[in-house]
């Protein structure tokens, strides 16, 4: 395994977790909207209502003509003590009687003003009637309590009790709009957990710690170019490196893969190139249609051939649904020779095209044939290409691809970033390691780093660069120091 001094760190991977938060923003509101229908629900159905009445109280020592505050101290201590006096069952039997009912239905509270000889009486019950009533009881019999606990004291009445108007114990919009935001925020940050530890390759350094694989190259994310009607259709749509839209980064890596590629093939004369990926939509024929184009366009001949005959998409990377080309398939099912087979030319480049445009389902048979090994032998041997790149289907989709892989010089696999498990991936790793000279991995949909100065487009620097200084420069390759030509031009 790629270890490093890295591999402890905690490291959250900022794109992610906001791409999971968008994907997910459904299920924010619906818990949102959940939280609110419960507590609609609980007030319909669980729900029951009590009223408190409230009445104001202030204690005085009886020596003080005027009741003034001339003893604060043992004022404060006498209110303390009726508190707790006011509570007391004796306190509800006696105003029980005093209305002449059997017992006393509702709960008596009292709490004292800090620091002052003040305090409130409440009684809470199920009607409004009911804890005005019994309240009024309270004040009217607790002269004769107060005179046998504490002679010296006298207590007048601040403010009298009113009847409820509206229940005391109901959820205020306030309340329910913290109910609201409580849900949210809670599935909020269980996505974001969820996110942090998925086990899944989402920048760089974590392909570098994790995966036993050499890291051939990355491809940074680009933001789609498609008009309005794609986007309400949904229609995915592939950006190549001559479309006039493509920023100088992403092209600047596709030729960073091609000139790799080059030294392979002058260090270990390396001429086919095989490029899967393990699973579906991860930019597996885009990056081998961009790869080619690179290539071709720093004077190599090349020819690019779709042998996804499951799904073949080169077509449509190309945009060539509506073009007279020539299937693949009539060379490997033997209707044409590999002489009489004629390549489609992409536009002005030295680029030549041998495409499917439609599914087939015999395509096992061919693989596993000797005219499939003859036809990439006479690849191999014809000198009018330098250099031949083949996409595949999914290892995942397509396990016959191992048939394939047999026959070319170098396999390449293309990882999405946050997208495959990493023991997944390392799975399909071992399996083309096994069964070719693997080159190794295209880190592909790579987010720039986040920063402020990026966003605002002042850094036009590589990608993550905080870890790997000097990966701007164009003739140096620096982190990937293992494929750097050191023979003489």
């Amino acid at each position: 395994m790629n270890g490093s001094d890295n591999k402890n760190n905690f490291h959250i991977e900022l794109y992610s977790i906001l791409r999971d938060i968008v994907k997910n923003i459904w299920v924010i509101i619906l818990a949102g909207l959940i939280g609110f229908m419960t507590v609609d629900v609980w007030n319909d159905c669980m729900y029951t209502p009590m009223y408190t009445s409230t009445a104001t109280l202030l204690v005085n020592l009886k020596n003080s003509a005027t009741y003034s505050y001339t003893n604060l101290s043992s004022s404060t201590d006498m209110a303390r003590i009726f508190t707790k006096v006011f509570v007391q069952p004796t306190m509800k039997a006696y105003a029980a009687d005093h209305l002449g009912m059997d017992s006393f239905e509702g709960s008596v509270s009292s709490s004292v003003l800090e620091n002052t000889n003040i305090f409130t009486v409440s009684v809470t019950a199920s009607s409004p009637e009911i804890s005005y009533y019994e309240l009024c009881a309270v004040l009217d019999i607790y002269p004769q309590i107060s005179e046998s606990v504490f002679s010296e004291a006298v207590i007048e009445i601040m403010r009298y009790p009113n009847l409820p108007k509206a229940p005391s114990n109901s959820i205020s919009d306030e309340n329910k709009q913290i109910t609201v935001i409580g849900c949210s925020a809670l599935v909020l940050l269980i996505i974001v957990l969820l996110s942090i530890s998925r086990d899944t390759i989402k920048d760089e350094r974590i392909f570098r710690d994790n995966v036993d694989a050499k890291l051939l190259g990355i491809v940074g994310h680009e933001r789609p170019h498609a008009n309005l009607r794609e986007r309400l259709m949904r229609k995915k749509s592939s950006l190549l490196i001559c479309d006039a839209y493509a920023s100088f980064q992403f092209t600047e890596h596709y030729h960073k893969l091609a000139t790799k590629l080059e030294y392979l093939r002058r260090t270990e004369n390396a001429k086919v190139f095989l490029i899967t990926s393990l699973a579906e939509n991860e930019g597996k024929s885009t990056t081998a249609a961009n790869i080619a184009l690179a290539l071709a366009s720093r004077n190599n001949k090349v020819a690019l051939l779709d042998m996804d005959f499951k799904k073949p998409a080169l077509h449509k990377v190309f945009q060539l649904q509506n073009e007279t080309v020539t299937d693949l398939a009539s060379l490997l099912s033997g209707k044409s020779s590999y002489e009489e087979y004629k390549f489609y030319p992409y536009k002005q480049t030295a680029l030549d095209l041998a495409l499917n445009k439609k599914s087939y389902s015999n395509y096992v048979e061919w693989i596993y044939s000797d005219r499939v090994t003859g036809i990439f032998n006479s690849l191999r041997a014809d000198e009018r290409y330098d250099f031949i790149i083949i996409d595949t289907p999914p290892l995942s989709v397509a396990a016959d691809v191992t048939g394939l892989v047999q026959n070319a010089d170098k396999s390449l696999l293309v990882v999405r970033t946050d997208y495959v498990y990493t023991a997944a991936i390392n799975d399909a790793v071992l399996s083309l390691t096994e069964n070719s000279s693997f080159a190794g991995c295209i880190l592909n949909d790579v987010h720039r780093e986040f920063s402020l100065m990026g966003q605002l487009g002042f850094d036009e620097s590589g990608y993550y660069s905080r870890y790997h200084k000097g990966y701007h420069s164009y003739d140096s390759y620096h982190k990937y120091s293992d494929f750097r030509d050191t023979t003489e031009s």
